[in-house]
């Protein structure tokens, strides 16, 4: 694929299309089918507007047949299990405990459909703050959203790469939004956060003129690639082929919706959330607010900006799953005996990208729901 493929290029790559993806058409054959999906955060925050909102207000769900109950997991760690014990389908996951070490100790899931596809989950501090780099981290307290999130081993592999001991940083639980930017800058309690891009933007809006982070990076954490998944057990993948390829082609249609169209994203969250609507603010404050936080996590679904290109929607290449598997296994995570290729599957991904984009990039321009 070229270097020079465009955003154009991009939402309009899986042009193909499929009856199942043509607007004003429905799925005709037969009784909607029921999936328990689960979505790995405490709050359905604006960052999650492509699986928690868009898809049913959009109407993607419904043209694709599916009635999909939506569940709530404090952390990856969690949503796995609720899939590993029947309470659930599919869990979108961090594909580190909610993917790889589960199935490192003997509890089969495989993804099939990579969500976030750049690091959206690094260290953050205070603009203000002394520590510069992730080698100042050392000895320091890091806030996290939970112990079971997916951030903890992401950030001890970029801290054991920078050269420091990952268990010389203490995680402690500080939750979201305003509890999180209280512990980090009036009550002190932690020296930077281990969080991820939408959180952190919402972090941020509780006091846009005060509170600004700055995200610490490394030549590792721009190498990893494979963040999140939709995750399930083989044998759902197996029985449930259908209607998987019909969720993945929904999130799909959702992401590009939402790329073309982020406002109106917003105010479909707002109005399926509106405890998530920034408060004590005017509608045109909350608006930009609320694209600022859905845009942070846009950014890293994109496809098109990758190292290791490619132009279908969830698609895993096996050098970004390698990469993060063998990052695992060095901090001990990982078991080392697990096979990176029997935890994903591209099986679906030509089936779930059979949609007219063209049609969607049109409805989400002209949506007025």
């Amino acid at each position: 694929m070229s270097n020079s493929f465009t955003r154009r290029q991009l939402l309009g790559s899986a042009a193909a299309a499929a009856t199942s993806g043509l607007p004003g058409l429905s799925w005709s054959q037969g009784a909607k089918q029921k999936l328990v999906w689960v979505v790995s955060s405490a709050t359905f925050e604006v960052g999650t507007a492509t699986q928690t909102s868009v898809p049913y207000a959009a109407g993607f769900f419904e043209e694709e047949g599916l009635d999909v109950e939506l569940k709530s997991a404090r952390g990856s760690a969690l949503g796995a299990q609720l899939v590993i014990t029947g309470q659930a389908d599919i869990v979108h996951a961090g594909t580190s405990v909610g993917l790889m070490v589960p199935a490192s100790k003997g509890s089969p899931l495989v993804a099939f459909y990579n969500m976030i596809t750049q690091n959206f989950q690094m260290p953050a501090v205070p603009a203000e703050s002394p520590i510069r780099s992730l080698v100042d981290l050392k000895g320091k307290k890091l806030g996290v959203i939970g112990q079971a999130t997916a951030t903890v081993p992401i950030v001890k592999a970029v801290l054991e790469d920078a050269g420091i001991d990952p268990n010389s940083v203490t995680f402690v639980d500080v939750g979201y939004g305003a509890q999180a930017a209280a512990a980090l800058w009036l009550t002190k309690q932690v020296d930077a956060l281990a969080m991820y891009d939408s959180v952190y933007s919402a972090i941020e809006s509780v006091n846009p003129e005060k509170y600004k982070l700055r995200i610490l990076t490394s030549p590792l954490s721009d190498r990893i690639s494979f963040q999140t998944a939709l995750v399930v057990k083989p044998e759902t993948l197996k029985n449930k082929r259908d209607a998987l390829i019909r969720l993945g082609r929904a999130h799909a249609k959702s992401t590009v919706f939402a790329l073309e169209n982020p406002d109106a994203a917003v105010r479909i969250h707002f109005k399926r959330y509106p405890e998530q609507r920034p408060s004590n603010v005017d509608d045109a404050t909350a608006l930009a607010l609320g694209r600022r936080s859905l845009m942070a996590r846009l950014t890293n679904m994109r496809i098109d900006n990758m190292v290791v290109k490619r132009d279908k929607w969830g698609f895993m290449h096996e050098v970004d799953v390698n990469t993060y598997v063998n990052m695992l296994k060095k901090i001990g995570d990982v078991d080392k005996q697990l096979d990176p290729k029997s935890i994903y599957s591209n099986e679906l991904i030509d089936e779930i990208n059979r949609f007219d984009v063209a049609q969607v990039r049109r409805r989400a321009r002209e949506f007025k729901g």
